[in-house]
């Protein structure tokens, strides 16, 4: 929780230095694009149930996104890309610990100066006893697993065939000293400390803990067992002697680099005390194949706007999580994240894709990775350059692969459906519709030994709810364990694993986030409501009023999507001011900073459009409570460096802790309008259509949150002439002072 501190409009500067670079396309034409992608997905020496499908899902996925989808002139060729994974059409070879060392070695012989490398490894994760005493600040090497390792022996040895931290971080410095930029992505976890409270059918999790990994005599596993309890159980896990989260392979150096040493930017699924999932993806797609939500994420947001920076796509996927109900993990990324992907020029990401007509079938190289599904509805345009005024008509999506749809021209917005053989040749299909799903999923609580009658009156309410018409939330209500982005559990709370001593064993209704997850840790826990048999109307008032709360918040996450602001437009800075510092340091959008009780945040905003813009703050607490914090309007800076908005805003208090969000709203403004007010969705925290066309500004979706009049939201989009509007996430975890 918060509590709000004096606000002050001060005046704050910024300045913007542009430095001269070789241009772009002259780069991409004189360097190769290499990549090596390693699926480890059997592991014979390891019980079946530690075996993975994802692994070779998103190798492929990942190579024909490489292959097919990256901006012009990126271009990976085949024989530039290496796969290793076991049930892979053209693989290489299978991703054995020789293998990926060998494959390492020959990127590092073969690059050249300005070359680019992009390395994925998907497939498990561990910890084990570091081999050198002290070489490690929480006394564990971080490991990734090929599909040859064997059992640990002793301390020296280690995981036989295990890729450790240093090993890691040595071959791909060798890749740097040749000069090439490396983007390295790690689809693994390594351990996980919380407790899952709701099961999930179809996730599971990359990580072996070490238990798993021990082999010998039993006298000879107990004792390794317990050297690693006794390192776990002193040291402060996954953290830096900061307390900020600190990455699970240290690729990066702390002192000074050579100049001419190529740059590096790496992606982690999580930091190291957390596990991340494989499931079944794009969510709600019948018979999805299984994918790494990490990778998945990374690709769809990419696929979105492939014209952005690192930065901006890790704060597009944490933007995700949220928007998906994911409080857990949390995704790091380090380096050289102001880079742009791939080394693109900057430009305007433009969502829109050649028509390619064969066999009297229209298609278009885009699918659900870019959001595209049955019933998205798409502008036909003489030309990549034309203007949506300029539409000759419009096509709806039949039906979407990953990277692929079928088409047909439907009739909209006036203009009468074409034919196909009316479709110009180079003509461009371009998203028309911008759409915000806001439907709660919501999985049933499943079965609890001797809690029959109270999951029985919890499903009863459930069913009341879901009926009624003027409920102020929309909710999809699945079976126990299906996908969803909001899970139920019927628990007393001294049954969960790690609970108090003082826990309460009265039967309550417990609300849990996508992975099912509850950690007591801080003196935390999830939202919940205390079960009375006797009284179902009073069970149903404050469950109502809890899933009310939850899908505000939830649909302010998801409105994120909804961004079609320019970076460079408007710019909203989030500065943290620690209790015992007077300096500011910068809350990014990429990160997942640790803040604690009177720490404050600083807020500075400028507007270098050429309208005005409304800016709205919020604070979405770990209970779900949203508050209002500041509604100002931002005239535009015209140049001056003085113009904005700069001040505190925040202080922490110690009532709870968890994972929160400041939320940034912008929304343009109309002449002579009134400013835009968001305090209407503020709230206090937790103690039917399918499809309906809402307004056409981006207020207007706002509106809907608040009312929530439909389960989806549309928005068409424009040339220039419809409102813009922006959504932006910050999140951060409040801990105790250590």
């Amino acid at each position: 929780m918060i509590s709000l501190t004096r606000r002050t409009l001060l005046v704050g500067a910024s300045a913007l230095t542009l430095a001269g670079t070789l241009s772009f396309r002259t780069l991409a034409a004189g360097r190769t694009y290499h990549a090596l992608l390693v699926a480890c997905t059997d592991y014979p020496n390891l019980p079946k149930k530690h075996w993975l499908i994802g692994p070779k899902n998103d190798a492929g996925l990942v190579r024909d996104y490489l292959l097919k989808n990256t901006p012009a002139p990126v271009k990976f060729a085949p024989e530039n890309i290496t796969l290793l994974g076991k049930d892979v059409e053209g693989a290489n070879g299978l991703p054995t610990h020789a293998a990926i060392k060998a494959a390492l070695a020959d990127l590092a012989a073969k690059v050249q100066r300005d070359d680019f490398v992009y390395l994925h490894l998907s497939g498990h994760g561990a910890q084990q006893p570091e081999a050198k005493k002290g070489s490690e600040t929480d006394g564990l090497d971080e490991i990734f697993l090929p599909v040859d390792i064997d059992k640990w022996v002793n301390r020296d040895a280690g995981v036989p065939n295990a890729l450790i931290d240093n090993e890691i971080g040595t071959a791909v410095d060798a890749i740097r000293d040749k000069g090439a930029f490396v983007w390295v992505v790690f689809d693994c976890c390594h351990s996980g400390t919380a407790t899952r409270a709701a099961e999930v059918d179809d996730e599971l999790e990359r990580k072996v803990e070490f238990a798993d990994l021990v082999g010998g005599g039993q006298a000879d596993r107990t004792a390794a067992v317990k050297l690693y309890d006794d390192i776990t159980a002193t040291a402060s896990r996954g953290l830096d002697e900061n307390g900020q989260r600190k990455p699970a392979f240290n690729l990066k150096p702390t002192g000074g680099e050579p100049v001419n040493k190529g740059k590096l930017v790496a992606f982690y699924a999580a930091q190291t005390v957390e596990t991340t999932p494989e499931m079944p993806l794009p969510k709600g797609t019948a018979d999805a194949p299984r994918f790494g939500l990490f990778t998945f994420t990374i690709l769809s947001k990419l696929a979105e706007n492939p014209d952005v920076t690192y930065r901006q796509l890790g704060q597009a996927v944490l933007q995700q999580y949220s928007a998906d109900g994911r409080t857990r993990p949390t995704p790091l990324f380090e380096g050289e994240l102001d880079a742009r992907v791939f080394g693109t020029d900057k430009t305007d990401a433009v969502m829109q894709w050649p028509v390619i007509i064969k066999d009297d079938q229209a298609t278009i190289g885009a699918g659900l990775l870019q959001r595209l599904t049955a019933g998205s509805k798409l502008a036909i345009l003489p030309s990549a350059l034309s203007q949506l005024s300029d539409a000759l008509g419009y096509v709806e999506v039949q039906s979407a692969k990953n990277l692929e749809s079928r088409i047909k021209p439907v009739e909209f917005d006036g203009k009468p459906a074409l034919k196909l053989a009316d479709i110009p040749a180079n003509a461009y299909a371009r998203l028309a519709e911008l759409a915000v799903d806001y439907r709660l999923v919501v999985a049933r609580p499943a079965a609890t030994a001797g809690l029959d009658k109270e999951t029985a009156l919890v499903n009863s309410v459930l069913d009341e709810l879901a009926a009624r018409e003027k409920s102020g939330f929309h909710v999809e209500l699945v079976e126990p364990g299906k996908s969803a982005d909001l899970r139920l559990a019927v628990l007393r709370e001294n049954a969960i694993a790690g609970a108090a001593a003082d826990a309460s064993d009265k039967p309550a209704l417990w609300f849990l986030p996508a992975s099912g997850d509850v950690t007591l840790t801080y003196g935390g826990r999830p939202p919940l409501i205390i079960i009375h048999p006797d009284d179902q109307a009073k069970l149903a008032e404050a469950t109502a009023k809890n899933l009310t709360t939850i899908f505000r918040a939830t649909g302010l996450s998801r409105l994120a999507a909804a961004s079609d602001y320019r970076p460079e437009e408007v710019s909203v800075e989030f500065q943290i001011k620690r209790r015992d510092a007077d300096a500011l340091e910068p809350l990014q959008a990429s990160t997942v900073p640790r803040v604690s009780p009177d720490d404050e945040v600083h807020i500075k905003a400028r507007n270098d459009s050429d309208k005005y813009v409304d800016i709205n703050v919020l604070y979405v607490g770990s209970d779900y409570s949203i508050t209002h914090i500041v509604a100002e309007r931002l005239a535009p800076a015209n140049g001056s460096p003085d113009a904005g908005l700069k001040g505190g805003l925040l202080a922490f208090t110690d009532t709870s802790f968890g994972m929160e969000r400041m939320i940034a709203v912008l929304t343009e403004a109309p002449p002579q309008s009134e400013k835009e007010d968001l305090a209407f969705l503020a709230q206090d925290g937790v103690p039917s259509a399918t499809r309906a066309v809402g307004g056409s500004s981006f207020s207007d979706m706002l509106a809907d949150i608040g009312t929530a009049p439909a389960t989806r939201s549309v928005m068409k989009l424009g040339d220039k002439s419809g409102l813009k509007g922006a959504v932006m996430i910050f999140p951060m975890e409040t801990v105790p002072h250590t």
